[in-house]
This record gives C-alpha cells, structure tokens and sequence, in this order.
C-alpha cells in the first residue's frame, strides 16, 4: 500500500506541476524567478534521457522504460514480503520517476522539464520525475552498499533452483547437527 500511494503522489504531482509549467510559462524557454539568484521555473522540452543526454533516442526510452517498469513490478509484488520498508521506497521512486517521463515521452515525444537551479550551480533542468528517479537511484545504491543482509539484492532472487538449494543446505546441515555421531555411539555403550 505505502508503494501505491508514493506512485500515485508523485504521478500526479509530476503531471499537475508539467501541465501548469505549460500553461504559464510558454512559450517554451520562458524563466520565472522563484527563489532570486537561486531558483526559477524554465519551460524546457527535453527529447534526450536524463538531463538531455541521448537526444533523439525516443524509440530506445519506451519500450526501454516499459521492461524497466515491468522488472520493478514483479520485484515489488512478488518480493513485498521479503523487502525491506527502504527498499519498498527505493522502488516506488524508481518506478513513479521512469513512469512520469514515460507519460511525456509517449504523449508528448519529448520530456517537460522546469526545475532550473542554473542561477545556484550549472546544472541541467529537471521535473518531479527527474528528483524521485534520482532519489531512488541514491537509494537503491546506498541499499547495495551500506544494507548488508537487509539489501533487497540478498533478498531478492528470481532463481529457484538458488533458493531451493540454500534451503536444501539448511535442512542438511540440521539433519547432521542432529545425527549421534559413531563416536557418542561407542561412549554411550
């Protein structure tokens, strides 16, 4: 449920905040200062990936983006048991971020960008989608790197015959932990 509704937030707020960024600021290039000398809203189409890299490259982002989407569903569903509640928000960004642009890609053929921090720091335009991507992307390797044995990368597994051999170990190794060995044999007679 926590992951539904973190999809649902952000969909809508990256969708509402693109659709009012169209409306008020056209035509596209147009600038509003929010913050002076630190942020604005710039009306950006982006045709590239992430901050506008691979321009032009359309055709690979969609169908790239659905089996991307497609993965982070079965992880979550079939391994929402299994994961952690870091590791559930980690997906849920990731997922909501490559959806939101992929509404764009698909409707639009190009990216709504508006979140320019170029007056701060040079740095590319970006949307909602951009930040829970980017955020899930910080996530996930800080779940790779610091999580140890709560890292959904130790808990997830699409293996059977991995995770059917693991349990086969553990049932031996109790079964000799708990076989009379010849030696106890000989004392107790």
């Amino acid at each position: 449920m926590l992951e539904l509704i973190i999809i649902v937030v952000l969909l809508v707020l990256d969708q509402i905040s693109k659709y009012l960024v169209q409306l008020f600021l056209s035509p596209v290039g147009t600038s509003t200062p929010v913050i002076d000398g630190l942020v604005q809203l710039t009306n950006v189409h982006n045709t590239g990936a992430a901050w506008g890299m691979l321009e032009g490259f359309r055709w690979l982002f969609i169908p790239l983006t659905l089996i991307v989407a497609g993965l982070l569903i079965v992880v979550m569903l079939r391994f929402r048991k299994k994961l952690t509640v870091f590791s559930r928000v980690t997906l849920a960004l990731l997922f909501a971020g490559a959806i939101g642009n992929f509404i764009d890609r698909v409707l639009l053929s190009y990216v709504r960008d508006f979140v320019d921090i170029t007056p701060l720091i040079s740095f590319p335009v970006f949307n909602v989608a951009d930040s829970a991507l980017s955020i899930g992307c910080v996530m996930l390797i800080i779940d790779a790197l610091f999580l140890k044995e709560k890292s959904m990368f130790d808990r997830v597994t699409f293996k059977k015959e991995k995770a059917q051999a693991k349990t086969a170990e553990k049932a031996e190794v109790k079964e000799v932990a708990s076989e009379p060995t010849e030696a106890s044999d000989q004392s107790n007679a």
